[in-house]
């Protein structure tokens, strides 16, 4: 399957790069994901970039991730 991570700000939204994953991943992504808003976030950006959030942004933050393909 292929995923992509968006965070979305009081300063906009991110979009990370779509990364392809097994249903194991994808899980481990799912609970890794709700320690979210303890910590800063890094991540790498859908157009080649790097983006780093820190922790007072991130706890206003919301996370989602988009299932692109389920294939």
């Amino acid at each position: 399957m292929e995923i992509q991570i968006q965070i979305t700000t009081k300063y906009g939204t991110f979009l990370g790069e779509m990364i392809r994953v097994t249903s194991d991943q994808y899980n481990a992504i799912i609970e890794m994901s709700k320690n979210f808003y303890e910590t800063g976030f890094e991540m790498n950006t859908e157009d080649g970039g790097f983006i780093i959030i820190p922790p007072d942004i991130v706890k206003d933050s919301i996370l989602k991730i988009n299932l692109i393909n389920n294939v």
